[in-house]
Formats: structure tokens, sequence, C-alpha cells
């Protein structure tokens, strides 16, 4: 398989969790190093929509996914509601992912893929 049909393929795969992804949010993915599925699969956290504070929701969303904010880990609302997300994700999560813009979504990646 050459180099162009292993990029389409990768391009198809890539519209299965971001379906608007066009050449130039392609080209800058590419850029950033994910250039196989394999990597893909490790790298892409998720897409939100692009915002002042989505970095703040992203870490708030990636703390409940975790489990860190359910009914089970016993954190009460009080404190959670206290919680400067944007201060954890510029301390904290801003080393371990990174962002790439477009078209209004701001696509979350792990820098360890």
């Amino acid at each position: 398989m050459n180099r162009d049909q292993q990029e389409k393929e990768f391009f198809e795969y890539i519209k299965e969790d971001i379906p608007d992804v066009d050449d130039q949010l392609f080209q800058d993915i590419l850029d950033y190093g994910v250039e196989t599925v394999e990597q893909w699969e490790d790298a892409y956290v998720c897409s939100m929509p692009t915002s002042i504070r989505v970095e703040a929701q992203f870490v708030e969303q990636l703390m409940d996914d975790l489990g860190y904010l359910s009914e089970e880990s016993n954190v009460p609302d009080f404190l959670t509601s206290h919680i400067d997300w944007q201060e954890v994700w510029d301390c904290e999560l801003t080393h371990d992912y990174t962002t790439i813009e477009s078209q209004d979504q701001t696509h979350f990646f792990s820098r360890h893929f």
C-alpha cells in the first residue's frame, strides 16, 4: 500500500471521531506526529466546542469520566463547585495534553502516544 492510500484510509478513520475533519485539520494532526491508527487511538481524547474556558470544561469532564467526581468518590458538590478547573489545566494537565483548534472545535490529544 502506498503512502497516499495509507493517508486516505487514515483520513477516513479520523472521520469516525471527527466527522467534519478537513484537509487543514488532517495536516495539523499529521504535523503533531499522529500518523497511524494506533497513534490516533492513543492520542485522540475528544473534541469540544471552542470557548474561552474549553480547557477548564475538558478537565472537569475528564475528572468526571475518570470517576473522581462520581457519587462514589464522596467529594461534596460544595467543594467541586469551587475548583478552578482552568488552574488544574494550566498547572497540571497542559503537560500531558495538547489542543488543535479547527472550525470552532477544540480537539484534545494526549502527548503520550
